[in-house]
């Protein structure tokens, strides 16, 4: 089954998770990880899974990505599907949130897998305001990366066990 990771990141935390995910997923079939932003088409005759993820920026994924989305939701439900997010909010409840308005519900019924999987900050990628409000309301002072171990091996387990997507296999 060949797995197509696409991802949209402003500061490279959503891409760093997509490459861990090609790293840990294994099969027979091959793995792409593809940034939607610099390159959004797909050939989805070659695409058995998906995996989307992107990272939050004041409250909202890219607009990029919101775009691609709606342009490609019918490929996306046509596949076993994995939805992940990048987004630093504390609580359960904003993280259900950022979901819910980053992902139709649509995608979320079908999906496997949705999660928020940590956040991060790199600031070497960042300009002066971001890192100004990153500094206030995060109260961070420099680049960090917070993972979610636990979320990421289990997106890898079922992606790798999923040949179906969720609303075939409740």
């Amino acid at each position: 089954m060949d797995t197509l990771i696409v991802f949209s990141s402003r500061y490279g935390t959503s891409e760093k998770v997509a490459a861990l995910l090609s790293e840990r997923l294994k099969g027979d079939g091959a793995i792409r990880v593809q940034n939607i932003v610099e390159q959004p088409d797909i050939d989805w005759e070659t695409v058995d899974h998906v995996i989307v993820g992107s990272s939050i920026r004041m409250g909202a994924i890219q607009q990029e990505m919101k775009e691609w989305l709606k342009e490609h939701e019918a490929n996306l439900l046509a596949r076993p599907l994995g939805l992940y997010l990048c987004a630093g909010t504390p609580t359960e409840s904003e993280r259900r949130r950022e979901l819910e308005e980053a992902y139709n519900e649509q995608l979320r019924t079908h999906a496997y897998f949705v999660e928020v999987v940590g956040h991060g900050y790199d600031f070497e990628r960042m300009g002066f305001l971001d890192k100004a409000i990153v500094r206030m309301m995060a109260k961070q002072s420099g680049s960090s990366l917070d993972l979610d171990e636990e979320k990421l091996e289990r997106l890898v387990k079922t992606a790798q066990t999923s040949s179906r997507t969720r609303s075939e296999n409740p």
